[in-house]
């Protein structure tokens, strides 16, 4: 009991000085939003829709600090009606509790812009109001028939709400877009998958169920802020790295010729 106890100190100080490395280390940040190469914009909806409200900048500096990918300091908060929705190729999505359902036109522009080319990271935590909630609005999305499936060994594509979503395939892009991902990881570990939806070929939808954004956020002393379950060895440093990958895979550019993102996804491309 005593030898875990000083394993478990031992990684929290790696991961502590970790961060300090990494905050320490060069980042690319761009003082103009329009030309940031990445850019953390998140959903907003009328409930508990931001848990972690700082987690996105350390995020963001730490996918600068290890790539050298020109970011923005600032996240940018959208709504389904928001016109910029189209100018943010990756969308952070994820809440507490239930939410009021979305208006008509705001799922067309939901289902328009995952259509278009635009990926939706969904995070519920494992919180069962926000699954319950966010699992309607995707069964409104694609409400019971998707395209045929390019990429789930599951060829059937008559899917009811709740039901859209399929596990991700363990050789799947996410999984080694920049890291080899030894497991899927969070703050806390209720499933070992990602399951997404795949519009026209493509996972357009991932969604984690282990609070991976929980495990980012510090308090001032720049400890982590939330403790893990079951804090397995490892365990943060796989969510760090599943992280990284989820929004490497985003910026990959593998978006149709002819979706609405793609003149924005060149211009930041050919930086």
């Amino acid at each position: 009991m005593v030898f875990k106890k000083l394993i478990s100190a031992a990684i929290a100080v790696f991961f502590i000085l970790f961060f300090m490395t990494f905050l320490k280390a060069e980042t690319v940040i761009s003082s103009d939003i329009s030309d940031a190469e990445f850019v953390y914009a998140q959903l907003s909806c009328n409930g508990s829709w931001d848990p972690y409200p700082e987690a996105h900048k350390l995020i963001s500096y730490y996918l600068s600090a290890t790539t050298s990918i020109d970011m923005f300091p600032e996240r940018k908060v959208l709504t389904l009606s928001d016109k910029e929705l189209f100018y943010y190729p990756f969308l952070v999505f994820t809440g507490r509790g239930s939410y009021p359902d979305f208006s008509d036109t705001q799922i067309q522009n939901l289902r328009r812009y995952l259509r278009g080319g635009g990926i939706l990271f969904l995070e519920t935590a494992g919180d069962p109001e926000f699954t319950e909630s966010a699992e309607r609005t995707l069964g409104r999305v694609f409400p019971s028939k998707i395209f045929p499936s390019k990429i789930f060994p599951d060829k059937n594509s008559d899917r009811i709400p709740g039901q859209q979503f399929k596990k991700i395939p363990d050789d799947y892009a996410i999984f080694r877009s920049f890291y080899l991902i030894d497991y899927v990881s969070g703050r806390t570990l209720k499933y070992p998958y990602l399951t997404g939806i795949e519009v026209e070929s493509k996972i357009a939808v991932i969604r984690s169920d282990n609070d991976l954004i929980g495990v980012w956020p510090q308090d001032r002393a720049g400890n982590p802020g939330y403790s893990l379950m079951p804090d397995k060895p490892g365990q943060r440093r796989e969510a760090v790295k599943l992280t990284l990958n989820i929004l490497i895979y985003s910026l990959s550019g593998t978006y149709k010729s002819d979706d609405v993102h793609q003149p924005f996804i060149k211009q930041k491309l050919k930086r």
